[in-house]
């Protein structure tokens, strides 16, 4: 993905930021060489305050839920504390600004195999079943500093690099990106997106959806956030669609309710789709996402459940996967219908040992001035099993089925793609 000279600007600001002198929040221990922080911006006031009745009934109940934890409840939340716990770093000698360093190398051995029908094969473009070798690393820098007004000044750069077919190397930005106060802007994933698929290596690997953005977020009550921005989804094209005749960047809204154990996405989209030779567009898309954390049977379980439609707006639909078979296929002058959607199950069943499951389903139809141009279906279940023996390392097995029947009329390369694709590796990942 290329950078745009915008987000060259932010980067700028970036390195810029990590210099001021500000305060730092610090670990409570003996003066050192390199001072412990941590980056954590301090929380927005919301637009409703609670009225004082509510709040104080809410205290209430709050004291005496946790008068009734016992020992093992708190060891269990010290846990998950620790697993979202904010990034650690250290403050800079003479600056005073938080930094830090982190970053993530997978790799693993992988088995690919095809299937497809006589007709797909007789085009010759089937892939062939293949044993690759796939390496991923990621590497974030972040920075954390309070001005003198009260405000947080925060700025992230992210980037991976990853091996290809080719045996060559990917290199791709993540995130590029300036935040202060409720306000952000540079390259971030889009506030539309929910599920990510993240606890999956071969998901994982792929680049998540990144996007050019200036976004507002804020606490509408407690628990509910407001965030509205204007994003452009065409940074994270791997294929350049025309841009001719676009006026306005993408518009989203979303509501995100976050609470001790249920999380609720809700988000709107709408944007202008050029076409060649042709005027643009007006798109929208819609998804509704829910989490519910709990324990059943004395075990962790973590379940998610999301649906997303789109009209003219495909990148807005589908897994990592599905967009990266699909959107490089797509001309650009097609208006296009679509939905997904995906269940995904994560459980821990022993202290070191975890597993996930997940299936989706992809449904795109594509239309032209002469009539139907074409229609996707994907369908596809996934599941590992992951081993941490250490903090910061995890070993697995995971497997992949995907059926895939892409019809696309004037692109012959759709109908090498279709058939069943299964996918097996195993994988190391150390996070430092």
């Amino acid at each position: 993905m290329p950078l745009s000279h915008s987000a060259g600007a932010v980067l700028a600001l970036l390195i810029a930021g990590a210099g001021v002198s500000a305060e730092a929040k610090t670990a409570g221990r003996p003066p050192t060489l390199l001072r412990s922080c941590t980056i954590e911006p301090p929380d927005l006031a919301p637009l409703f305050p609670n009225p004082p009745a509510l709040l104080k009934g809410s205290a209430g109940k709050q004291a005496d839920d946790d008068g009734d934890e016992d020992d093992d409840d708190t060891d269990d939340d010290d846990a998950e504390d620790d697993d979202d716990s904010p990034p650690a770093g250290f403050v800079s000698p003479g600056l005073g600004t938080c930094i830090s360093i982190s970053g993530t190398v997978n790799a693993g051995l992988q088995r690919d195999d095809y299937r497809a029908n006589a007709a797909a094969r007789a085009t010759g473009l089937v892939p062939q079943a293949a044993t690759s070798f796939p390496l991923s690393t990621t590497f974030r820098l972040e920075t954390g500093r309070s001005l003198a007004d009260g405000g947080y000044l925060a700025t992230a750069f992210e980037f991976s690099i990853d091996t290809n077919s080719e045996g060559g190397n990917d290199v791709t930005i993540g995130e590029v990106s300036v935040t202060l106060g409720a306000f952000s802007t540079g390259l971030a994933s889009s506030r539309f997106d929910f599920w990510t698929g993240d606890e999956f290596a071969l998901i994982g690997r792929i680049p998540s959806r990144t996007v050019a953005l200036i976004g507002y977020e804020r606490p509408l009550i407690e628990n509910l956030s407001l965030s509205l921005s204007a994003e452009d989804a065409s940074v994270d094209q791997r294929v350049p669609l025309p841009r001719a005749g676009r006026r306005f960047p993408d518009g989203v809204a979303r509501l995100l309710y976050e609470g001790d154990s249920l999380t609720l996405h809700g988000a709107v989209a709408v944007r202008d789709v050029p076409r060649i030779g042709a005027s643009s567009l007006s798109g929208r898309a819609a998804i509704l996402g829910v989490t519910w954390d709990g324990d059943v049977l004395g075990q962790s379980i973590s379940l998610t459940g999301q649906i997303a439609g789109a009209v003219n707006a495909a990148p807005y639909i589908g897994s990592a996967l599905d967009r990266r078979t699909v959107l490089s296929l797509l001309t650009g002058d097609e208006t296009t219908r679509g939905w997904s959607g995906v269940v995904s199950l994560g459980w821990e069943w022993a202290k070191d040992w975890s597993s996930n499951a997940y299936v989706n389903r992809y449904r795109l139809t594509l239309s032209s001035s002469a009539g139907p141009a074409g229609e996707v279906q994907i369908d596809r279940a996934s599941a590992n099993l992951i081993w941490k023996p250490v903090k910061g390392l995890r070993l697995g097995l995971e497997g992949s089925l995907a059926w895939q029947r892409l019809d696309i009329t004037g692109v012959p390369r759709a109908i090498g793609l279709s058939g069943r694709q299964s996918t097996a590796q195993v994988f190391i990942e150390r996070v430092f």
